[in-house]
């Protein structure tokens, strides 16, 4: 149905998030949007409206709303705009498509795995402006604002560091700089080192699975750390659910542990999108597992291949599954 909406083209290019601005629409007749949000308000049909309403149990938000109806309607848009944006950027981003509609970027070298290097661009407000153009790094979550925390990261890891990074756009996001009003968000997220010295020891495979009962969906995340000869390699993988799987990917993050040195040589975190049937595959096993490498299409995110403490690699992690509470549990367990 995203398509058929008459506002879901403003909202696919736009740096504010349904979630926040269908109510400043609504409010302002002279919004240019208003119009379209209107006409997308009557287009919806009621019984489709009162399904939505009872599965997703929108009524505890209507006590206190005089036009209950038009309650209805922004909370019924705001998923649809925000899972067809997700949706369709997942199919971009295996199609490799990238954020150049223009000519901007034509000079810029795209790596493996369409990553670009960090050094074409500069830091601007924990986004990246190439020439007259500013891009963030793909989101994700369906959250538009999911990669924030980790852009910050990376930012700050760039400015105070030097470290070369290479990441993936959001190929939905090509903005002039003169009008680029992006939002800022304030949360403590960090990472506190495990018990490094006893990984160095580490023998055989070291794994664990959390099942996250915070949340309604139940999400699964998988870890393994896995020795091979003087290296130990990390692998964390979040699932999504099977009513989540058409707009949401996994997260997937690894790392390799060098044992005799205790830092990080290469770290990179990644999207894998999966159908409905490799997902159920999937379930199967444990991250641990060799079949689970030939199911779903991995997306890198970002990659660091150079040498980082362990400081610097919680970090990482942490603001990579920003609220997956299990890993920031596990790297911070105080």
């Amino acid at each position: 149905m995203h398509n058929q909406l008459k506002i879901f083209k403003y909202f696919k290019s736009s740096l504010e998030d349904a979630f926040f601005e269908i109510v400043e629409i609504l409010d302002n007749p002279n919004h240019l949007q208003y119009e379209n949000l209107i006409s997308d308000v009557a287009s919806i049909d009621l019984n489709t409206l009162e399904d939505f309403v009872t599965q997703n149990n929108i009524h505890r938000f209507l006590d206190e709303t005089e036009n209950q109806h038009l309650e209805k309607c922004k909370w019924f848009l705001i998923s649809k705009i925000q899972h067809g944006i997700s949706e369709e950027r997942l199919k971009s981003l295996v199609e490799n498509q990238l954020p150049f509609n223009s000519i901007n970027c034509d000079e810029i070298e795209i790596e493996d795995n369409c990553l670009i290097s960090v050094k074409y661009f500069d830091l601007f407000s924990n986004s990246f402006k190439y020439k007259d153009y500013v891009y963030n790094i793909t989101p994700i979550t369906p959250g538009s604002n999911s990669s924030y925390w980790i852009s910050q990261t990376i930012s700050n890891l760039v400015l105070q560091k030097g470290l070369n990074f290479r990441i993936r756009l959001d190929p939905f996001i090509e903005i002039h700089h003169t009008e680029f009003s992006p939002m800022f968000y304030k949360m403590t997220i960090y990472g506190k080192s495990l018990d490094w010295e006893r990984l160095k020891t580490l023998r055989d495979e070291e794994f664990g699975q959390w099942l996250n009962e915070d949340s309604s969906k139940n999400n699964i995340t998988d870890y393994v750390w896995r020795p091979e000869n003087d290296e130990i390699h990390f692998t964390c993988e979040e699932l999504p659910n099977f009513e989540e799987v058409n707009f949401r990917g996994s997260r997937y993050f690894h790392a390799i542990f060098d044992k005799h040195t205790g830092e990080i040589t290469h770290c990179d975190g990644a999207l894998r999108v999966y159908t409905t049937e490799e997902l159920l595959n999937r379930q199967q096993f444990h991250v641990r597992k060799a079949e689970v490498r030939k199911v779903g299409k991995r997306i890198k995110v970002f990659q660091l291949d150079e040498n980082i403490s362990q400081e610097i690699f919680s970090l990482l992690i942490t603001n990579f599954m920003v609220w997956n509470y299990d890993v920031l549990g596990y790297f911070n367990p105080k």
